[in-house]
C-alpha cells in the first residue's frame, strides 16, 4: 500500500513539472538569439503614411546639365517626361549656361523655380507658322485606383516675351500614351484646368492650376498643355515687364513647375493656394500660460500672438496682452525684445503665385513692433526677424494646426 503511495505521489510531482514546463515563457531577443529560434512578437503600430505625388520627377530636377543647351530637350534630359507628338517641350535648369534655356532669365523671359532647380516650359499658343503647340506628357508611377479621388496641382507661369495669355490650359488624363508622327495641337477635353477656364496671364510668380478628378482606375498617362481648336482658345494681350528685355513673340509660351497627383480621402483634402477657399477669420488661441509670480523676462517670453490667414492686422482679441507687455517693457528699460514672425504652408506658397505676400512673417512682427511703440515702448528695444515656414510650431495639416503656425513670438535678449 505504501509503495503504491509512493508511485502515485512521484507520477502527481512529474506530471507537475511536465505542466510547467508547457507553460508559455517570455523569451529577450538576446536568449533567442543563442538558441537558435525566433520569438514571436507583435507586430508594431505604423504610423499613417503620407500621401505620396504619383508624378515621377514632379519639378524638372537634373543631375547633370551639360548636354542642356538648348529648346526641345525635356523628352532627351528626363526620361520620364516626353511629348506626344513630334514638337518637343522644352526644359530650363538654374546651372544651364545657355541663355536659351537658363533660370532665372532666358531668352523668353525670367522667372524663378517654384522650387528646386528646375522647370519645364511649353507653347500654348502662337501666330508664328515656324511654330507649333508643344505639350509634355508622362506616365504616373501607379495606375490610378477605381472610384478613388485625386488632387492635382501644377504650376504656370506665363514668360514675359509672350504677347498673349490663354485659356484651355490643362491636365489631360488617360489609359494610354499617346505618340502622334505630326506636330497638330491636341483637342482632348482636359479634366484639370483652371476653375474659371480664363486666360493665364500671370508673369511675375507662379498660378496654381488644380482641382479633384475622381478615377476610373484605367488611368496610367497624363499630358499637360492648351488643348482645343484655335477657334475656341481665349486670348489676353499682355504687356511686357518694363525691366524685360528682348523683342515680344507672337506667342502664349509658358513656364510649368511642380506637378502633383495625390490620392485623397475626399475633395476637403485638395487645398488649391486659393485665398477664396480658406477660412480667413480662423485665428489660434490658446489659455495663457502666465501667471502672477511670473518675472517680467518669463512673462514676456511666454508672449505669442497669432494672425488670420494672410493678414498682419494684430487681432483684437490680443491687444490687452500686448498693453501688458508694453507696461512691462516701460517698467524695463533696459529690457530688449525680439519679436519673430512665422506663416504657415499655405501662406508661404501664396508667395510664389502673389508678390504681394512675400515678406509676410517679417511684417507681422513689425505690426506686433508698432503696436508695442505705439503703447509706449521705445522702437531702439525691439527688433524684428522673419522666419516664414521654416519654424513650424507644429506639422498638424490641419485648419487649426496651421493657424498655429501663424504667430510671433516674444523673445528677451
Amino acid at each position: 500500500m505504501k509503495q503504491y503511495s509512493l508511485i502515485l505521489l512521484m507520477l502527481v510531482f512529474c506530471g507537475s513539472v511536465s505542466a510547467q514546463q508547457k507553460k508559455p515563457t517570455t523569451t529577450s531577443k538576446s536568449s533567442t538569439a543563442k538558441s537558435g529560434t525566433t520569438a514571436k512578437e507583435e507586430p508594431a503600430a505604423e504610423a499613417p503614411a503620407t500621401p505620396s505625388n504619383l508624378v515621377m520627377d514632379p519639378s524638372f530636377e537634373l543631375d547633370d546639365v551639360k548636354l542642356l543647351k538648348t529648346y526641345g530637350q525635356l523628352p532627351l534630359m528626363l526620361k520620364n517626361w516626353g511629348s506626344p507628338n513630334e514638337a518637343k517641350a522644352d526644359l530650363f535648369n538654374t546651372m544651364a549656361k545657355a541663355t536659351k534655356v537658363a533660370i532665372p532669365k532666358n531668352d523668353l523671359g525670367t522667372e524663378e523655380p517654384f522650387e528646386g532647380s528646375g522647370y519645364a516650359g511649353f507653347r500654348a499658343f502662337t501666330k508664328d507658322p515656324k511654330k507649333t503647340r508643344t505639350y509634355l506628357q508622362a506616365k504616373l508611377s501607379r495606375k490610378l485606383t477605381k472610384d478613388k479621388m485625386y488632387c492635382v496641382k501644377f504650376n504656370v507661369s506665363l514668360s514675359d516675351l509672350s504677347k498673349w495669355g490663354t485659356n484651355n490650359i490643362g491636365m489631360f488624363l488617360s489609359d494610354r500614351k499617346v505618340q502622334y508622327a505630326n506636330t497638330n495641337a491636341l483637342t482632348s477635353i482636359p479634366q484639370i484646368t483652371e476653375k474659371s477656364n480664363a486666360p493665364i496671364v500671370t508673369m511675375s510668380g507662379w498660378e496654381t492650376i488644380c482641382g479633384t478628378f475622381l478615377s476610373t482606375g484605367k488611368e496610367e498617362y497624363f499630358i499637360i498643355g492648351c488643348f482645343g481648336e484655335e477657334d475656341n482658345i481665349k486670348l489676353e494681350k499682355v504687356i511686357k515687364p518694363a525691366t524685360q528685355e528682348g523683342l515680344i513673340m507672337a506667342d502664349a509660351y509658358y513656364y510649368i513647375d511642380n506637378v502633383e497627383v495625390i490620392e485623397i480621402e475626399s475633395v476637403d483634402g485638395c487645398f488649391c493656394g486659393k485665398t477664396e477657399d480658406r477660412d480667413p477669420d480662423l485665428i489660434y488661441s490658446r489659455s495663457s500660460a502666465k501667471n502672477i509670480d511670473m518675472k517680467p523676462t518669463e512673462a514676456i517670453n511666454a508672449t505669442s500672438t497669432w494672425f488670420s490667414y494672410l493678414s498682419v492686422e494684430v487681432p483684437a482679441m490680443f491687444e490687452a496682452e500686448l498693453q501688458e507687455v508694453a507696461k512691462l517693457m516701460q517698467d524695463n528699460p533696459s529690457m530688449k525684445v525680439e519679436l519673430t514672425g512665422h506663416t504657415d504652408n499655405d501662406e508661404q506658397n501664396e508667395t510664389k503665385t502673389k508678390k504681394i505676400y512675400v515678406g509676410l512673417a517679417l511684417r507681422r512682427a513689425e505690426a506686433i513692433k508698432q503696436f508695442l511703440v505705439d503703447n509706449g515702448v521705445s522702437a531702439a528695444n525691439i527688433s524684428v526677424v522673419g522666419k516664414d515656414n521654416t519654424m513650424p510650431a507644429t506639422d498638424k495639416t490641419t485648419p487649426m494646426g496651421k493657424a498655429q503656425n501663424r504667430r510671433v513670438v516674444f523673445k528677451v535678449k
